[in-house]
């Protein structure tokens, strides 16, 4: 006689996600990312040592010594299978100078102007941006109403998202991540990822980050009170 099926469901790997310790000691309760309680998936850590209050919180450009230190510790952190890599304090922009791509519904159309609107300075930053093709699917669908055909549609998006990544990596300009401009390309955006390799940033990932703020709850796991 054949078993029952088991109603149990085999648990789904979840990969960590990594994050940069400064060399600062104090108590980290729930909701500061420090701590492992803060996030619904794992966290591992590294820490930046020599890492200063006055070294972090400076108006001036950081050394070469003192990137490296955080050079090391994400290398640790992607050696030990983290996902992505945090830190814990915003004067860290300083250090970041990543490029990021936009994939559009039509680049002939997006561009600098744009662009200013939202405080970015091209002449001084270059974003590569890659536009579906003219006579594609994506715009077919959008200027005479389809057909939806989702194979097509995500082969192509894929195809010039790959395109992009391959001409930025070929320029020396490897990027750090993808955003979808169209509202129409999120359902496409986990196989772009699993294609290009660098993550994906859509209306769906803007909107879920918006509205967390926008009805902030503190969640259980935290607990009712903050560690004395």
């Amino acid at each position: 006689m054949a078993e029952p099926p088991s109603n149990s469901i085999e648990a789904i790997p979840v990969a960590p996600l990594g994050f940069i310790a400064t060399d600062i000691h104090f108590p980290r309760p729930p909701g500061d990312p420090f701590n492992e309680q803060t996030w619904p998936f794992p966290l591992i850590r590294e820490q930046a040592r020599g890492s200063t209050e006055s070294d972090i919180v400076t108006g001036t450009k950081y050394d070469d010594a003192f990137i490296e230190r955080f050079v090391e510790a994400g290398k640790k952190l992607a050696d030990r299978g983290c996902i992505g890599i945090i830190t814990s304090c915003g004067f860290l922009a300083m250090a970041q100078n990543e490029t990021i791509g936009i994939l559009t519904y039509d680049d002939a159309r997006l561009g600098p102007l744009h662009l200013s609107q939202l405080g970015i300075d091209t002449t001084k930053r270059v974003i590569p941006i890659r536009g579906a093709p003219a006579n594609g699917h994506l715009r077919r669908l959008i200027t005479e109403g389809g057909p939806y055909i989702h194979h097509d549609l995500e082969d192509e998006l894929v195809g010039v998202a790959k395109r992009l990544t391959v001409e930025c990596e070929e320029s020396g300009s490897e990027i750090a991540g993808l955003l979808l401009e169209c509202t129409q390309m999120p359902p496409f955006a986990e196989a772009i990822q699993k294609a290009t390799g660098v993550p994906v940033y859509d209306v769906y990932t803007m909107g879920m980050w918006f509205y967390s703020g926008l009805a902030t709850r503190r969640p259980q796991r935290w607990g009712d009170k903050l560690v004395q």
